[in-house]
């Protein structure tokens, strides 16, 4: 059975060091893990995965969480609808600032892990960091663009933060195309 060690990680690493187990079809497999908040999203992945799961205690602090294949596992998806994602902030929520741009680069790596990528990725105001200065959203926004995710930066905000020059990922676009692709689109706001 195979092992995945994701003891030491942080949310979201356990469920997308799972994710890519379940992508390469294994039909049995287990992940370590060091908290309760990652047994809990495995054993969610499980069933949105037609996986089983079953969780070991192993010791206080660790936790063994048993993938297997379910017998009557539906293999036929409906087609899924298509989405955008828009980033306006370099941070996720009103939280504490440092935590809450940990918290975007931590949705932007885990979109990458996503069975549908959206069609685009749209960043405006201070979202146009994750395309210049930001080096862990500019490497996940790179693996999306090679995927044939498009990937859109406001050319007014670039100007507006002196940022033009930084745009490492994607291409400029303007406010008439980005108000078009948010009012014909499903939006993802994080």
């Amino acid at each position: 059975m195979k092992e995945v060690n994701a003891l030491g990680f942080e949310c979201p690493m356990p469920v997308i060091m799972a994710k890519r187990v379940v992508k390469e079809e294994e039909e049995n497999f287990f992940v370590l893990v060091d908290n309760q908040v990652a047994v809990e999203n495995l054993e969610k992945l499980g069933k949105q995965t037609s996986y089983s799961t079953e969780v070991e205690n192993i010791s206080e602090k660790e936790f063994k969480v048993i993938f297997k294949k379910s017998e009557n596992a539906n293999e036929s998806k409906e087609k899924e609808e298509s989405y955008i994602v828009v980033f306006d902030s370099n941070t996720m929520g009103d939280g504490e600032e440092e935590f809450s741009k940990k918290l975007l680069q931590g949705f932007v790596l885990a979109l990458t892990e996503q069975d549908k990528y959206p069609e685009y990725v749209v960043c405006y105001n201070k979202g146009v960091e994750l395309t210049t200065v930001i080096e862990n959203t500019v490497e996940d926004l790179k693996k999306l663009e090679n995927a044939g995710v498009e990937i859109l930066s406001c050319g007014l905000c670039l100007d507006n933060y002196k940022l033009k020059e930084e745009l490492k990922v994607g291409q400029v676009t303007n406010m008439y195309i980005i108000c078009e692709l948010l009012t014909t689109n499903k939006v993802v706001r994080p």
